[in-house]
């Protein structure tokens, strides 16, 4: 009957270790995924659930997401890429270019893919990681506005002091010039300057632009009250700020950037791929979105706005109706 009893006993022992093994087993096979997000802003919703969506498909059950929101506190931003290290997390999936940067200097053992950011070769090359770039550059921007209104002469330019913003509007003015148009460029380093910024625009202002500046996106309903009352186009580059008001933007879509950045995730989490051999993913299809409720508040045409898109190549895009996250 002991004998019987240590029998039993040590099967038991055998069947709970193995319970606690396939446990630990489905644990390991569950990747977490770390994705810090710089500031509250309706296009990093975007990025983020197109990456998500498109990485829970390709690897069923094998991920899991830590989003972590910075707020546009940059201590904050890296307290969290702290506690991600701490965490273990498989994969750090930092969006724009700023944060990229940091992630990259404080990250060297773990693979991080950078979403609509672009950092220096050398950089990228001394860190695990991969990147899929959004910009499209300020001359094709200023370009493509100087084909919608040839008359135009005079705009204001919106931007923040980032680092990576103040090289393009130096591009941005130059293309101007030789489009025979002004820029008036205007720094704001804060969200509140946005309001006395947008009060001081002087009445011979024909339009307002902003480049792909995270800051100025995150404030875009300033500068839409500012254009409505002065009847002049608020041009942008990217979709959400035209869903929020703007009446036109050149840019790709922010959802396809994180399909393609989850594209370039599971080439490393399945595919053992280093980060560093993944060639930077170039977002080359461009859109126009246009906002024709914001066309109208803006007393401005559309037929040129199509003409223009059709000549370029670009694809047209109607977000008047459409919900932040709708654009897949």
């Amino acid at each position: 009957m002991k004998k019987l009893f240590i029998c039993l006993f040590s099967l038991t022992l055998l069947l709970v270790s193995g319970c606690s093994e396939d446990k630990q087993d489905q644990a390991v096979s569950s990747l977490k995924i770390g994705i810090i997000i710089p500031i509250e802003h309706p296009a990093m919703d975007e990025i983020t659930k197109g990456f998500e969506d498109t990485l829970s498909t390709a690897l069923k059950g094998q991920v899991e997401f830590e989003v972590m929101r910075a707020q546009g506190d940059i201590n904050l931003q890296r307290a969290m890429i702290l506690q991600l290290k701490n965490q273990n997390v498989a994969l750090f999936v930092p969006v724009a270019t700023s944060t990229t940067e940091m992630t990259a200097a404080m990250v060297k053992d773990r693979p991080i893919v950078g979403l609509a950011a672009l950092v220096p070769e050398k950089t990228r090359k001394a860190s695990p990681l991969a990147l899929v770039n959004d910009e499209i550059t300020p001359t094709q921007l200023i370009q493509f506005i100087h084909s919608v209104y040839p008359d135009k002469k005079s705009f204001a330019l919106v931007y923040s002091n980032d680092d990576k913003i103040i090289p393009q509007v130096s591009e941005a003015v130059l293309a101007g010039k030789n489009s025979g148009i002004t820029l008036d460029a205007r720094m704001i380093t804060t969200l509140p300057d946005l309001y006395s910024t947008a009060s001081a625009l002087p009445s011979t202002t024909e339009g307002i632009i902003v480049l792909k500046d995270l800051l100025v996106a995150s404030g875009i309903s300033t500068l839409v009250k500012e254009a409505n009352a002065k009847h002049i186009p608020l041009i942008t580059s990217d979709d959400g700020t035209v869903q929020n008001g703007a009446s036109f933007a050149l840019g790709v879509k922010e959802y396809q950037i994180g399909v393609e950045g989850a594209k370039v995730a599971r080439k490393i989490l399945e595919d053992k791929i280093s980060p560093s051999a993944i060639p930077v993913v170039q977002m080359t299809h461009l859109s126009v979105f246009i906002n024709k409720n914001a066309l109208a508040l803006q007393n401005q045409a559309l037929d040129n706005i199509e003409k223009q898109t059709a000549l370029y190549h670009y694809h047209l895009v109607d977000v008047t109706e459409k919900k932040i996250g709708s654009l897949q």
